[in-house]
């Protein structure tokens, strides 16, 4: 048997032992696993957490797929629960138009003789969608010092969201102040 300085001084066999050990080398890698890994960017992260969110409040979805967000856990997936358990209460009002969602994430009075009927229901409700917003700002790396000047734009993230994903007789505030009915136009 060669010895192995024998089959590197030969040209034919260094070329032999190189492929050899690149057949070896190729076989290993296509036994190994490989893991996809998905980075968002702030404004992709917050603009997925708002349609997955909205979705599955309205879907009146289990704790199980709550769970599941990109961005959940402690104070904000309870928040997004209390959204998903008030939206039965808050349905039949969207339903009649009494209230409807604004461009900035909010929910709010069309019919003012209805205010202190919905007075409690409103403030809750928004309450939870504020701090949603700033949880969400928060899990995207907008938080301390920069919530500030993230807000808005998680805010009118979740406000597209609550308003596309409506049903199509809500009636919805754009940025304007001015009332709307059905989905958004373009």
């Amino acid at each position: 048997m060669p010895k192995l300085t024998e089959i590197a001084a030969n040209p034919c066999r260094r070329r032999l032992l190189a492929a050899s050990a690149a057949a070896l080398v190729l076989a290993a890698c296509s036994s190994v696993d490989t893991h996809t890994v998905n980075i968002q960017t702030a404004a992709a992260g917050t603009k997925i957490e708002a349609r997955q969110v909205v979705a599955l409040v309205y879907a009146q979805a289990p704790d199980a797929e709550i769970d599941r967000l990109l961005y959940s856990g402690g104070d904000l997936t309870r928040a997004i629960k209390r959204l998903r358990d008030r939206q039965p209460q808050l349905k039949p009002w969207l339903d009649q138009g009494v209230v409807g969602n604004t461009a900035s994430g909010f929910v709010t009075l069309r019919d003012p003789a209805r205010g202190k009927e919905l007075h409690a229901l409103l403030w809750e409700e928004n309450r939870d969608r504020a701090f949603l917003h700033d949880r969400a700002s928060a899990a995207v790396g907008h938080g301390g010092d920069d919530l500030n000047s993230w807000l808005p734009y998680a805010s009118y993230s979740f406000g597209t969201e609550w308003i596309a994903q409506g049903q199509p007789g809500w009636w919805w505030m754009d940025d304007q102040r001015q009332w709307r009915q059905g989905p958004p136009k373009g």
